[in-house]
C-alpha cells in the first residue's frame, strides 16, 4: 500500500516509516497538516496516518479532503476515543490510541487496507454497509471497528475491546439518526446483542 504518514514527532516517524515499509508498504512522511495537504494534491495514496494534534493545519480539516476523495484515513489519538468523535461529520475510518505495539499499527492498516478492497457489504435487518467506504448509504460514517464490531455480534462473538462502549453508544446513535431499527443492548450473561426495537 501507498502510504502517508503524518506526525509532528520525527522519531515516531523515522520509527514507523521504517516498520511499515519492513511490512511491505510505500511510506512518505511529514511534520504538519500544511505538508499533508501538499502531498495529498493529485497523489494517489491508499491510506493516509495522521496524529489527531497534527500543527499548522488540523487532522479535522486532513480528513475532511480524504473524505471527499473516498482515502481511507487512520487518526492517532493521545486520548480514548469518545462517542463524540465516532459521530464527528469529519469521521476518520479508523482511531488508535497511544500508547501501541508497533504490530498493533501493521495490523490496523492491514485491516483497513482490505476493507477498502472489498466488494463485500454488511446487511443488518434494514441497514446496508458498503465495507470500501467505510459509509451507509445514506453517506454516515462507520469506522473500522465499528464494523469489525458489527460483524462480530452478527456472528454471534462476544467482542473484547477497549472502549467498547463508545463503539456500542456511537453505533446507536447512527442507527437512531438513520431511523433504523437496529440497537446494540447488553445482555445479562450474554454480553452485546443486536436486537430489533420492533421485535
Amino acid at each position: 500500500m501507498k502510504l502517508l504518514l503524518a506526525d509532528q514527532d520525527r522519531d515516531f516517524l523515522m520509527t514507523y516509516k521504517k516498520l511499515l515499509e519492513y511490512d511491505g508498504h510505500s511510506v512518505t512522511t511529514v511534520f504538519d497538516g500544511a505538508q499533508a495537504l501538499e502531498r495529498l494534491a493529485g497523489s494517489d495514496f491508499d491510506l493516509v496516518i495522521v496524529n489527531k494534534n497534527i500543527p499548522m493545519i488540523g487532522s479535522r480539516q486532513i480528513i475532511r479532503q480524504l473524505n471527499g476523495e473516498n482515502i481511507p484515513s487512520l487518526v492517532l489519538l493521545d486520548r480514548g476515543v469518545t462517542p463524540a468523535i465516532l459521530l464527528d461529520s469529519e469521521a476518520a475510518c479508523s482511531y488508535m490510541n497511544f500508547p501501541f505495539f508497533p504490530y498493533e499499527l501493521c495490523s490496523r492498516v492491514k485491516e483497513i487496507g482490505e476493507k477498502a478492497k472489498s466488494s463485500r457489504t454488511i446487511l443488518l435487518n434494514d441497514t446496508n454497509i458498503t465495507i470500501s467506504h467505510f459509509r451507509e448509504g445514506s453517506g454516515v460514517r462507520f469506522t473500522n471497528e465499528e464494523i469489525e464490531l458489527l460483524t462480530a455480534l452478527q456472528n454471534g462473538a462476544k467482542p473484547d475491546y477497549h472502549h467498547i462502549s463508545a463503539y456500542v453508544n456511537a453505533l446507536n446513535n447512527k442507527f437512531e439518526k438513520l431511523k433504523k431499527s437496529l440497537r446494540i443492548k447488553y445482555v445479562l450473561d450474554h454480553g452485546y446483542r443486536l436486537v430489533n426495537l420492533y421485535e
